[in-house]
């Protein structure tokens, strides 16, 4: 049986892992004590027989290795052969290894048996003989040279060569390429069938492989668990949580191939959390500080997207079908890719995630792991630069809005998130709670869409939580990258999440939950539909019945075929599942060519929402283009009776401002004449009006703007 992913903290292959953990020490302390490491020291500190392969964009140097412990190896490289001092001196560093490189080390802790890795999927492992260093090829091809220098832990660089032994006398060819993860065994883990390949990194960006590490020749393994007998799967992405390593792997229950990568860092910090680390951060080092200058690399963030995209151009895999399930360290993973590239996945569901790393005071959680002072803010602290210090990153935004999600989500407003099913609690002392309805309040402003779910549980008590019956990570196979769907928004269902303190909004609530849609949208050049219903959510302790009817905003995104024409005009209309009108209307596209219906009526039997280009159009579309439409200030919703609207009028003209019902009915007509360019602010007297869903819609040069009021009396 599957265990849930947002068991993983405590799971039964993290329990494996820490065992095999502490085997290992004993497995390798033999294989010290059998000779494997041999130690002693050479006669002379010149490596031999040196040799060079390349394929897929990668050279693949290995030498015979010197006996004992404590060396540093130096790896050069050049157009020119290298025989002299001089030619040394001339030639570029490509890097440097230590003691062990054959050696799978993270692998080998993790299981408690000894790896070497192999430099092809059909080469012979590599063993204590021979050292090993990969150096991704340069965007120019051509001949290279390599050459290999020892130097011992208290000595001096030993740059005296020798062709053939410690320096190539055939230059090896490169050429740009995709490098590839190789493949390097099958095991048993958790009584799964595992593949595992490694993906050696570098330190530089290349015009087809971006920096993956601050340290050339990095590697790091990943895992594919393969699914059923289909020609093409769907592919799920499980990150590991905070502690993880890429062998939490779980059975895949759908068929789909699952792959996991690993998050690791050799040091106290542990992890990146799927991000990345400073330019200058030592990944060997116990002794980092948090940094004050120089910027931060998404080095994690960049493997990962490349090993999917590996994983989607190499196994029997739907591109279409790519989706992200992960718990904690891992559910950030989820989020982030999400924002990050968001062709890349169809969807995601995560657990207990967090949203914004620059928040670190929640005063809902005054424990919270990422307040000030508290442990996992410190490691941030190391990887990335304090909050106040805010480094840049290598694309010059701010570190910290790089790991704020809502940030993320307002650059892609005009364009789409992919959708976000995500679990929280508001007793979490780890991830922490007061910033999830600050979040949740960008997704609905951004009409980005995403469903979101909270209850009281902690970082650890997902089981016995009140939504974890609607935790099934399947319900995202309905979603495709290359379909697109309804963002949701302002529900008149949704729950009330508060502001972040524990007194404030409902303890158990949902936000988009209770709509549901057919995932199979009509999506031609001149019409979108969509049919949508409510639905029963599922608790621990019983069913959650929707509303009899209710309302949402619809807002049609990754769009497909369906032409949106910026400030152009369209009609929708809602018919029931009799096919009876129940609602019409006009709606205006924004000057970024993005759609919103407000206050599409849901009911329990269903309607389908269609939306098409309006029959004629009142003014030239390149008027239109040019901003013609008036608009409307913020409005801090809900308004109470009398309130004050600001309108900006986009020139000198006739023009009127009205209220209107959900239903299309003129209930109060505001202000109307001739007005000056630019804003005006008007009263607005609805205090004789019925609490609920208003639109105050401004026209003028045949162009009418909206915006959504919710009048509370």
């Amino acid at each position: 049986m599957r265990r849930p992913p947002h068991a993983s903290p405590g799971s039964f292959v993290g329990h494996i892992c820490r065992t095999r953990i502490l085997r290992s020490a004993a497995v390798l302390a033999f294989a010290i004590a059998a000779g494997i490491f041999a130690p002693g020291r050479a006669a002379a500190d010149q490596v031999t027989g040196i040799q060079a392969r390349n394929h897929d964009g990668q050279t693949f140097v290995t030498w015979i290795s010197l006996p004992g412990t404590g060396w540093k190896y130096l790896i050069y490289k050049s157009s020119s052969p290298i025989r002299t001092a001089a030619d040394l001196a001339a030639a570029t560093l490509a890097g440097s290894v230590g003691d062990s490189s054959w050696y799978d080390r993270r692998l080998s802790t993790l299981t408690g048996t000894v790896y070497g890795y192999r430099t092809d999927s059909t080469a012979k492992p590599l063993n204590f003989v021979r050292s090993l260093f990969v150096s991704t090829a340069d965007d120019a091809a051509g001949g290279y040279y390599y050459a290999v220098t020892a130097q011992a832990a208290s000595g001096s660089e030993d740059r005296s060569l020798t062709w053939t032994a410690n320096a190539l006398d055939v230059p090896v060819f490169e050429a740009p390429a995709l490098p590839r993860p190789v493949y390097q065994y099958t095991l048993q883990i958790s009584f799964m069938t595992v593949d595992v390949y490694t993906l050696w990194t570098s330190s530089r960006a290349h015009a087809q492989f971006p920096e993956m590490s601050n340290r050339e020749s990095t590697p790091y393994d990943c895992a594919v668990v393969r699914g059923g007998d289909a020609p093409v799967h769907a592919l799920v992405f499980r990150p590991h949580v905070r502690g993880g390593s890429f062998l939490d792997v779980a059975e895949n229950c759908a068929g789909e191939w699952d792959l996991t990568m690993d998050d690791y860092l050799g040091t106290p910090d542990v992890n990146t959390f799927w991000f990345g680390y400073h330019e200058n951060y030592d990944i060997t080092s116990t002794g980092n500080l948090p940094p004050l200058t120089g910027h931060v690399c998404d080095y994690t963030m960049q493997r990962v997207i490349y090993t999917l995209e590996w994983a989607r151009r190499t196994l029997p895999i739907d591109p279409g079908r790519v989706y992200v399930n992960g718990a904690s360290m891992g559910g950030i993973c989820g989020v982030f890719l999400a924002m990050t590239r968001p062709d890349l996945v169809a969807a995601v569901m995560v657990n207990i995630a967090r949203f914004d790393f620059s928040s670190e005071a929640d005063p809902n959680v005054p424990t919270c792991a990422f307040n000030t002072g508290s442990g996992q803010r410190t490691t941030c602290d190391r990887l990335w630069g304090t909050v106040d210090t805010d480094l840049p990153t290598d694309d010059g935004t701010l570190v910290f809005n790089r790991l704020n999600a809502g940030f993320l989500a307002r650059q892609l407003a005009n364009r789409y998130v992919p959708p976000i099913i995500a679990f929280n609690g508001r007793n979490d002392v780890i991830v922490g709670w007061a910033e999830k309805p600050i979040f949740y309040g960008v997704m609905r402003d951004t009409r980005a869409g995403g469903q979101f779910y909270w209850d009281t549980r902690t970082h650890w008590s997902s089981e016995t939580a009140a939504w974890k019956p609607m935790f099934d990570y399947m319900y995202i196979y309905r979603y495709r990258s290359d379909r697109s769907f309804p963002a949701l928004s302002n529900c008149s269902a949704d729950n009330n999440a508060g502001n972040g303190m524990a007194t404030s909004g409902d303890s158990v609530g949902t936000i988009n939950g209770y709509v549901e849609w057919d995932p199979t949208v009509i999506d031609d050049a001149n019409r979108w539909q969509v049919s949508l219903h409510s639905r029963t959510l599922q608790t621990l302790w019983g069913a959650l019945p929707p509303p009899d009817s209710m309302t949402v905003d619809v807002t049609p995104r990754r769009l497909q075929s369906f032409v949106v024409t910026p400030l152009g005009a369209y009609t929708w209309s809602e018919r029931n599942v009799g096919g009876v009108l129940v609602a019409t209307g006009r709606v205006l596209a924004d000057v970024n060519g993005i759609i919103t219906v407000p206050g599409v009526p849901v009911y329990r039997t269903g309607g389908t929402l269609q939306i098409q280009p309006a029959s004629f159009l009142a003014v030239d579309p390149i008027e239109r283009r040019l901003g013609l439409a008036p608009s409307f200030a913020p409005v801090e919703n809900p308004v109470h009776g009398s309130f004050s609207i600001t309108v900006r009028w986009a020139r000198d003209g006739e023009a009127a401002l009205d209220l209107v019902d959900l239903s299309g009915r003129n209930v109060r007509h505001i202000a109307s004449g001739t007005f000056a360019a630019g804003p005006r602010t008007v009263a607005v007297d609805a205090g004789d009006l019925a609490s609920g869903i208003y639109f105050l819609t401004a026209r003028q040069n045949g162009v009418a703007r909206s915006q959504r009021i919710a009048l509370l009396r």
